[in-house]
């Protein structure tokens, strides 16, 4: 009986697990693990109630058993609906699993097709570590192999037919046999120095806080945000991040300004990128941080200011400075004009090195989008638009597929 329960209760949790997984792709595919926040490193979901088989016990009044049944009858449980005009605030029914972070993003890679980040080819080392690997036949007194000395003594007495003399030694009455180390049976162990890559990385994030970003717009910045951060995260053991908000002025806030600070006020998108630019000078240095830029518009600017950004981009930001640079447009009333057309133009006229700037956008993309907003935006097209602009980010211009 124990051996049949295990087999059954393995059989119930392959299908936990199925449809675990079967659920989750859903959520990554529809975007709606963006909405999602985990808890203690963990993503709860839920999945539809599995029915257990179960005895029914006494007499139903039913009598359904053996033989033909009728059109409508019913088989087991037969649930009332409820009765009512409003909706109801409790919980569906069904499984709530807790999947692990890491497992989560495991998932999107295979199913955003997302490759690893990848340090810059200039990367320092932050550590040496020494390590004993070898042995040499030279070197200091304090660092001598004792058995391997004695060892190659032993080697030496015994080719020569000496092994078994016999010698007096100060203190003792009888010979005994000595084994004597010369200069050439020394041995001293020797280092390696094993250089440790450096694992530093820092994200910046940026957002205009101009009065034309309203909280739709930075909701939809702040759920991008969390899932690239999770994500780079995962490929280095240290990672800083810096946020920055801006309208004519940029300045540095904490993580939970940069997600609910709002202002008013002009735009000026150079602001933010020249006092990046700054920190990298002394704070975040190059050669020891693997650096990422992530900034998001509404794709609106002062004009002639969009040129100034993109030669700070190419001057400040080059791509041995700068690891990658990301700039989404949210929600933008008009293409035409706007910040990302003109990256795109710059983009597609080879002005930045290949893959070392990328844009994506929620909301419009093309010359013939005017006039967008708030409510031209579903809560599944919202989702499934930010998913795809991460993708587009992330990936390499060659696995993006074209939805």
């Amino acid at each position: 009986m124990p051996k049949r329960i295990q087999e059954d209760h393995k059989k119930f949790r392959d299908v936990i697990s199925g449809r675990t997984r079967k659920e989750l792709k859903r959520l990554i595919k529809s975007g709606g693990i963006v909405r999602q926040r985990p808890k203690g490193g963990k993503v709860t979901i839920s999945i539809p109630q599995i029915d257990i088989p179960h005895f029914v016990h006494g007499d139903t009044g039913e009598g359904i058993g053996r033989g033909p049944g009728k059109e409508g009858d019913v088989i087991g449980r037969d649930p009332q609906p409820g009765k009512g005009n409003q909706a109801g605030d409790q919980e569906g029914e069904g499984i709530h699993i807790q999947i692990d972070m890491d497992d989560v993003l495991k998932f999107m890679e295979n199913e955003l097709q997302l490759p690893p980040m990848k340090p810059k080819p200039n990367e320092t080392f932050e550590e040496v570590k020494i390590k004993y690997n070898d042995i040499s036949k030279v070197g200091l007194n304090s660092l001598r192999h004792t058995r391997r000395t004695m060892k190659e003594a032993l080697k030496r007495l015994a080719m020569g037919g000496h092994l078994d003399d016999l010698q007096m030694v100060p203190g003792a009455d009888v010979p005994m046999k000595v084994i004597t180390p010369i200069k050439q049976d020394f041995r001293y162990r020797q280092y390696r120095e094993i250089k440790i890559p450096s694992s530093n990385a820092v994200i910046f994030f940026a957002r205009d806080c101009s009065g034309s970003m309203d909280d739709y717009k930075c909701d939809i910045v702040s759920d991008m945000s969390w899932w690239i951060d999770c994500w780079i995260r995962k490929f280095y053991d240290r990672v800083d991040r810096c946020y920055f908000v801006h309208d004519t002025r940029a300045t540095e806030v904490n993580e939970e300004q940069f997600y609910t600070y709002r202002y008013g006020g002009g735009t000026q998108c150079s602001s933010v990128f020249e006092s990046i630019s700054q920190q990298l000078e002394n704070r975040y240095p190059p050669e020891k941080f693997n650096i990422y830029v992530f900034y998001f518009t509404d794709g609106e600017n002062w004009d002639n200011d969009n040129e100034k950004v993109a030669s700070i981009i190419k001057e400040k930001m080059s791509k041995n400075i700068v690891n990658f640079i990301g700039i989404t447009q949210v929600m933008s009333y008009s293409y035409e004009n706007s910040v990302k057309k003109f990256i795109d133009q710059k983009i597609n006229n080879s002005y930045f090195v290949k893959d070392h700037v990328k844009t994506a956008s929620i909301g419009p993309n093309g010359e013939n989008d005017t006039g967008y907003n708030a409510s031209a935006l579903s809560e599944d097209d919202r989702n499934s638009q930010i998913i795809d602009a991460i993708r587009q980010l992330l990936s390499d211009s060659s696995t993006i597929r074209q939805s």
